[in-house]
C-alpha cells in the first residue's frame, strides 16, 4: 500500500480546499537525493549521472536566482552536474539514454559540457546522431542538431546519420537531416550512397524525397568517389532488384528515363 501510485500522489498533491496534513513538497525529496548522490565517494558512473541530472531538474533549487546572479539557472544546473563526474559524454551516450532517451536530462548534460559528437558503443562506434537517426528518435536528433552536432559525422564503416535514417525508413528524420544539408551523395566504405541503402530496404517514400530534394554534392570527404545523381539511381535500381523490391525498381527506372531525356536535351 505504501508504494501504491495513489498514495504517492496523495502525499504530494491535494485539490484546492482539501486538508494539507501530511502533504509533502516533492522538490525537497529530489534536493536531498541530488545532494546525497553528489556526496558519494568518488565520481559518479553513467547511470548515477543520469539519475543526478533527473533530481537536479526536479529539485530546481536555483529557481528565482537567475536575475540575482545574472546567470541562467540551466547553466548553474549544468555546472552542478559537471562537477560531480569526470566526463558527461559517456552518460549522454550510455545504452539507457540511447534506447530510452531523456531529452531534458540530455539537454542538461550538453549544457554541462557533454560532447554532442561523442561516439557510442553501438553500430560500429557510430556518433550519437547516427544512433538516434537509426532508432528514429526525432527529439534526440533535433536536440543534437540544435547544439551543433556534425550532420555528416560517420560511423567506422562510413555511414552517416542520413544513411542510417534512410535505411530504417524514418522519413521525418530524412527530411530533418536534409534540411540541415546532409549529403545524399556521400558513400560509405563499401561504396554505397544513401539512395542505395533506402532502395535495398524498399523505402519508396524516402527514395522519392531524396531524388527530388537531396544535396548530391559531397566533395569534402568523398571527392571523386561520390556518384552523380544518375549513377546513384542506377546503383539503387540494382540494389532494389537484388532484394526483389518491384515498386522501387519501377520508380528508379522512371527516374533513369527522365535523366536520360534531360541529358539528351542538354546535348
Amino acid at each position: 500500500m505504501l508504494s501504491h501510485a495513489s498514495f504517492r500522489e496523495w502525499l504530494v498533491w491535494r485539490e484546492e480546499g482539501q486538508e494539507d496534513r501530511f502533504l509533502c513538497d516533492p522538490r525537497s525529496g529530489h534536493t536531498l537525493l541530488a545532494f546525497w548522490l553528489c556526496r558519494q565517494e568518488g565520481k559518479l558512473n553513467r547511470q548515477q549521472t543520469l539519475e543526478l541530472g533527473h533530481h537536479i531538474l526536479k529539485a530546481h533549487i536555483y529557481k528565482g536566482l537567475s536575475k540575482k546572479l545574472g546567470v541562467s539557472s540551466s547553466v548553474l544546473q549544468g555546472l552542478w552536474l559537471a562537477y560531480s563526474t569526470e566526463n558527461l559524454s559517456p552518460a549522454l551516450s550510455s545504452l539507457r539514454n540511447l534506447y530510452t532517451p531523456n531529452i531534458k536530462v540530455s539537454r542538461l548534460l550538453i549544457i554541462g559540457g557533454a560532447d554532442v559528437d561523442h561516439r557510442s558503443d553501438v553500430l560500429n562506434n557510430a556518433p550519437l546522431l547516427c544512433v538516434h537517426s537509426h532508432l528514429g528518435h526525432g527529439d534526440a536528433v533535433a536536440l543534437l542538431l540544435d547544439h551543433g552536432a556534425e550532420v555528416d559525422a560517420q560511423s567506422h564503416d562510413g555511414l552517416t546519420a542520413l544513411g542510417f535514417a534512410a535505411a530504417a525508413g524514418h522519413m521525418d528524420l530524412v527530411v530533418t537531416l536534409s534540411q540541415h544539408k546532409a549529403k545524399v551523395g556521400h558513400v560509405d566504405t563499401s561504396g554505397q550512397c544513401v539512395l542505395v541503402h533506402a532502395a535495398q530496404r524498399g523505402h519508396l517514400n524516402v527514395l522519392d524525397f531524396l531524388l527530388k530534394n537531396g544535396d548530391w554534392r559531397c566533395t569534402s570527404c568523398c571527392g571523386q568517389k561520390g556518384p552523380s545523381k544518375g549513377q546513384a539511381v542506377e546503383q539503387a535500381l540494382t540494389a532494389a532488384a537484388s532484394m526483389g523490391h518491384t515498386e522501387v525498381r519501377g520508380h528508379t527506372h522512371t527516374h533513369m528515363q527522365t535523366n536520360h531525356v534531360l541529358f539528351s536535351l542538354c546535348v
